[in-house]
């Protein structure tokens, strides 16, 4: 019973993907959901897809210029093989679907302040902490969760 609900979960969430993330293949969502703790190359990728940032019809957008994007707004602040923590996937995340967030979060523009608002506004849930590394199908939820939101589906 519980393979088949996690099985129906995944399922769900590729389904809630399938609009934004459709420079994606199949196989690039089930290699990503495999991760144990995505790179923050691949957390790049699939947010800006999502959100269709740097996207061009002459030029498909590739993981590394993804990340080189990424990086030059000031969005990610590692290395590209890193793997990528929950504070950090919170920034990207705001900066990238552009969420106001609290107080904090706008004075301070952290990663600390992110984690907390993404947390406050229920894209993650469940005991995390914000060193935690994230593993493919967690960020495929905190992905689907926001993009459910701006869909107006949440």
């Amino acid at each position: 019973m519980k393979k088949n609900c996690k099985k129906i979960y995944v399922i769900c969430i590729m389904v809630l993907l399938a609009i934004p993330a459709y420079s994606q293949s199949a196989a690039d969502i089930e290699g990503l959901l495999g991760e144990k703790a995505i790179t923050c190359e691949q957390a790049a990728w699939f947010t800006l897809v999502s959100v269709q940032e740097a996207e061009r019809e002459d030029e498909p957008l590739t993981p590394g210029g993804a990340f080189a994007a990424a990086k030059e707004k000031g969005w990610i602040k590692t290395e590209s093989d890193d793997a990528i923590t929950l504070s950090r996937l919170s920034l990207l995340l705001m900066q990238a679907y552009d969420l106001k967030g609290g107080l904090m979060y706008r004075l301070t523009g952290s990663a600390r302040y992110a984690f907390r608002e993404m947390k406050a506004l229920g894209f993650i849930n469940g005991r995390v902490y914000p060193n935690q590394t994230v593993s493919g199908e967690e960020f495929l939820q905190i992905l689907g969760n926001i993009t459910a939101e701006k869909d107006g589906v949440w």
